[in-house]
């Protein structure tokens, strides 16, 4: 029971040495804080990253390239361009079109399959096609596309 009712306390533990926090320490944290963003900012500018984002379109490309070529009954090869022959009514043309590669549908439409072309060729041997890829960076990547009959 209380002795007095009217009266009610809260209990604190506070030693008699224990300080707050002061007006210095918060001077000290603000000046270290105020020197270590600048190193901060250095150190995340200057980090590498590096994306794999140009390999991965490429692999995609051939990706849908093989895609395409396994659903031709027939094609044709030209330095340049591959056509497709899907069914009687049905072409596909890929192709390098200014910086991209393009693919067309019966000689409309544009669809693009990759982007920051420099060189784009195709080549013809007796198991399938080659297909070699230049990036604007100066990457050569290069898929051989067999066919099974």
């Amino acid at each position: 029971m209380l002795k007095n009712p009217k009266k009610r306390s809260a209990f604190m533990a506070i030693h008699k040495n224990e300080k707050g926090f002061t007006f210095i320490s918060m001077l000290l944290m603000l000046t270290i804080l105020a020197m270590s963003l600048p190193l901060l900012a250095y150190v995340t500018k200057s980090a590498n990253y590096s994306t794999k984002y140009d390999e991965m379109a490429i692999n995609q490309f051939f990706q849908f390239l093989r895609d395409d070529f396994i659903q031709a009954t027939d094609y044709q090869v030209s330095e340049t361009a591959l056509i497709l022959v899907i069914d009687d009514t049905t072409t596909v043309t890929i192709e390098k079109y200014q910086d991209l590669i393009r693919r067309q549908v019966n000689r409309k439409g544009h669809e693009t399959y990759l982007r920051d072309v420099k060189d784009l060729s195709f080549s013809s041997h007796d198991y399938g096609i080659r297909a070699a890829v230049t990036s604007l960076q100066g990457e050569h990547y290069e898929k051989t596309i067999v066919f099974y009959n």
